[in-house]
């Protein structure tokens, strides 16, 4: 992980930055005495049970978190085109938004997200199994749970390495831990397995014992006015990215918990009584807000305090301010943000709040933020981030030539500091390619962002990939790009890359008069890849798709998961059918077997989906048809064309298919029997269909060039009566 990347996660996720006075109902519930306090342990965002984590926070009133071993990065997303970092400060983030409906706290393992694995062993070695186990035991010396709790069961059915690892990792670090409270120092209890159904098809019929335990849980909170299952639903819904939310939840469920580890515990449910201690701080509300959300050198912003009570508040922060605020009245303190030591972590302030009546005083925590308001959305916040003073902003996730000639890029050349007038002078560097002269980069009073236009020139015929970086000139540090997030359930922020733009050199060959269209899935850069290979594409709407769109088109290139996301898929399926049977080529990349689909007709030729995939990226690859037209035309592919690949070699195989399709390639991770329904082709009357499940939405951004080489190839695809 890179230092930008880093400081994104340091500087967001920090929960809500500013203080609200809680309602009388939440201040009941959260000064209700905690009989237990419980840590949950998974691998990933999304993992942990916000139901049952809900019922034991809300209901039950027992102090829970949960500790997420890695932040999801190398997962997919169903928002949009965010994959690797971006998308780890994506479901970092919804975590810390889970937590906030739910009422537990967030902590997280520093272990890689670096996608399916098939094997607890794979996962343990490219975790750093010490560090990780370092992490869990730091997490529980820190929160002192009474009760570990793990999502996964420490063998294969958990289904995923992460997962095996996660429930591994809990019982050596309970384990370790047990014999380090026998010396004196702290350990839970005991560790208890979630298990469900999902596992165990007879728990319904088992009996009860110190090992099992049956919970159940539900039931409405009336200081919330919420049921625990709701709020548990909501919390769950906060996983956006993978596609979790759904129909709100209410009335009992029943939630089983196995004893790995430890003695057993008593989960008998407390009952409480309404605290008679009065509210420290009630009408207060508190923020620390800034005139912008990017700081460069020094930023203006302000603490504000507000007294919508009937009280008098004595408000004190170390340096700051000590004063008395009187009913109905606000306060306001000017702070000036100077300090770069901040590119760690967000600066904070904290505030005393007292009032006699109380007879006891309130320590809040603020944190600097922009705020800003839309006419439809209303308020917005986001985290004041720390800002270089320039970055770097590209078009495309890559860059492909195919022949030795120029090639004109286009970026954009962004500044964060002050908006006066200014000339920068840049320098480029990309091994292997000659460079035009990049003249002075002019910004005007106010302008923000120039556009900057350079020319790459290939050395020699020597093929392969390399990388553009630009720098201000007499600087040895290399501009980074910024990706912006905008999401609506998640703080707006952005996030930091290295700058580096992969570079393709390949000899691609095209045929002439091809022609793409190209709908809309969960989101890849097919588009902008088969751009860069000089494929002329049009973007289709399924869900008005007709004959007429289709006119002219050669090949049609659905997104990944397509099927899942695109309403208009349902619609279009006759629409496609006639299409490919009167001459066109449907391509069906990766999909889903779940609920979701928005139909089964996936195509004219019947195949399905099965959850085959082959992580190891390495993975030899056995050509089954050498001499099929898809891998001959018009470029010869190899087993070159599969180097180099990053994180998968494809995901979501078919896994039954009618006689007509021909399997192009087999593989298998270790171990394993050979898979064959990762790339599949039919005919279809006078066209062609092809399903196919490499993993070429990563290895198009990563600049795999064979990746590029296979796209071609499958667009360009000609039947044999064409003599190809």
């Amino acid at each position: 992980m890179g230092l930008m990347a880093c400081i994104s996660f340091q500087l967001v996720g920090q929960g809500v930055s500013y203080y609200h006075s809680p309602s009388e109902g939440q201040y009941a519930v959260a000064q209700r005495p905690v009989k237990m306090r419980i840590l949950y342990i998974a691998a990933h965002p999304d993992d942990e049970n916000t139901r049952l984590i809900a019922h034991w926070s809300q209901f039950n009133g027992y102090e829970v978190a949960y500790l997420s071993l890695t932040r999801g990065e190398g997962g997919q997303n169903m928002l949009g085109p965010e994959l690797g970092e971006a998308l780890g400060v994506i479901r970092q983030e919804e975590l810390y938004a889970a937590r906030r409906l739910d009422g537990a706290t967030q902590f997280f393992g520093g272990a890689a997200d670096f996608g399916y694995s098939k094997t607890v062993d794979e996962t343990l070695e490219k975790w750093d199994e010490n560090a990780v186990l370092s992490r869990i035991e730091e997490v529980v010396q820190s929160f002192k749970p009474d009760v570990m709790v793990t999502r996964f069961p420490p063998d294969a059915r958990a289904g995923h390495g992460h997962h095996t690892a996660s429930a591994v990792l809990a019982i050596r670090a309970f384990e370790r831990l047990q014999s380090m409270g026998r010396r004196g120092g702290y350990a839970p209890k005991a560790l208890y397995w979630n298990t469900s159904s999902w596992w165990a098809q007879n728990l319904d019929d088992s009996s009860t014992s110190d090992s099992l335990i049956r919970l159940n849980i539900g039931g409405f909170i009336p200081e919330l006015g919420q049921s625990s299952l709701e709020i548990g639903t909501l919390a769950r819904g906060m996983h956006k990215s993978q596609g979790f939310a759904g129909m709100t939840d209410r009335g009992g469920r029943t939630e089983y918990l196995q004893l790995l580890k430890g003695e057993p515990v008593d989960w008998t449910v407390p009952t409480f009584s309404t605290p008679n201690a009065p509210m420290p701080c009630p009408g207060i509300f508190a923020e620390w807000t800034a005139e912008s959300a990017y700081w460069v050198d020094s930023l203006a912003s302000k603490i504000t305090l507000i007294n919508e009570s009937a009280y008098a508040y004595h408000i004190r922060s170390e340096g700051l301010l000590d004063t008395l605020v009187a009913p109905m009245q606000s306060v306001s303190v000017p702070v000036t943000l100077r300090s770069k030591d901040s590119l760690h972590r967000m600066p904070s302030i904290e505030l005393t709040l007292s009032r006699q009546e109380a007879g006891e005083a309130k320590v809040i925590v603020l944190q600097p933020e922009y705020v800003s308001a839309d006419r439809v959305k209303g308020e917005i916040r986001q985290p004041v981030q720390w800002m270089p003073e320039y970055s770097v902003g590209y078009d495309v996730p890559c860059v492909v030539l195919t022949q030795r000639a120029s090639k004109k890029i286009d970026l954009q050349l962004y500044r964060w500091g002050t908006q006066g007038e200014v000339s920068v002078a840049l320098d480029a560097k990309c091994e292997g390619f000659e460079i035009s002269s990049i003249p002075l980069v002019s910004f005007s009073e106010g302008q923000a962002v120039a556009h900057v236009t350079i020319e790459l020139t290939p050395k020699s015929n020597r093929y392969g990939k390399s990388a553009l970086t630009l720098r201000l000139r007499g600087s040895e540090a290399s501009l980074f790009t910024a990706t912006h997030l905008n999401y609506d359930h998640i703080p707006r922020q952005t996030v930091w890359g290295t700058g580096a733009l992969p570079i393709v050199y390949e000899n691609i060959d095209l045929p002439e008069g091809l022609q793409v269209g190209y709908i809309q899935g969960a989101g890849d850069d097919a588009p902008q890849a088969m751009a860069q290979l000089g494929i002329p594409v049009k973007i289709l709407d399924a869900a008005t798709l007709t004959m007429a769109d289709l006119q002219g088109l050669t090949s049609v290139v659905l997104g990944i998961r397509a099927y899942n996301v695109n309403q208009g898929l349902a619609a279009a399926a006759s629409v496609l059918d006639t299409w490919v049977k009167e001459g066109g080529h449907l391509v069906i990349q990766y999909n889903t077997a779940t609920r979701d689909q928005v139909t089964d007709h996936m195509g004219p030729v019947p195949f399905k989906l099965g959850r085959d995939r082959v992580t190891v990226e390495e993975t030899p690859v056995h050509v089954l048809a050498a001499l099929h037209p898809m891998m001959r035309y018009p470029n010869a592919l190899s087993l070159k064309d599969f180097d180099g690949w990053v994180q998968e070699r494809g995901l979501y195989f078919a896994s039954e298919w009618d006689p007509a399709f021909v399997p192009l390639i087999e593989w298998a991770d270790p171990g394993e029997t050979m898979k064959q329904g990762a790339w599949i082709t039919a005919p279809s009357g006078q066209g062609q269909v092809t399903y196919c499940g490499l993993s070429l939405f990563r290895e198009w951004r990563a600049g795999v060039p064979g990746a590029y080489r296979i796209l071609a190839n499958i667009v360009s695809f000609k039947t044999a009566a064409d003599g190809k």
